[in-house]
């Protein structure tokens, strides 16, 4: 019997993606905890923080071509989008992370 891992057919667009949204996501932590947030309330940094580490759990499923982590990972985007235009943290760079969702649901056919 083998103890390797299967391997996983993911596109390279995929790879890309999700190792720059985990990089992301870390800078993005950080950068809430710098104070930088603190005039959208005490609880926004909070509410963010949980959101971007629900985004790696989906990034995990993605990673592994689930279709699991593209269903997650859009929910949580609504979420952060809902978040930051309630407390006036919305900026239109955020508008990017428009991309990789519309590359995870082109893929989302080759996922399990």
């Amino acid at each position: 019997m083998s103890d390797k891992p299967a391997l996983v057919d993911r596109p390279l667009a995929v790879t890309i993606l999700c190792s720059l949204l985990a990089t992301a996501g870390l800078l993005s932590i950080i950068y809430t905890f710098t104070g930088a947030f603190a005039p959208y309330g005490l609880l926004y940094p909070a509410a963010h923080t949980l959101i971007i580490v629900g985004v790696f759990a989906s990034i995990a499923g993605i990673w592994s071509m689930e279709k699991w982590g593209t269903y997650l990972f859009l929910v949580l985007l609504a979420l952060k989008f809902a978040l930051d235009y309630f407390t006036g943290a919305f900026s239109f760079w955020e508008l990017f992370l428009l991309i990789p969702a519309a590359v995870f649901i082109y893929y989302f056919r080759k996922m399990s």
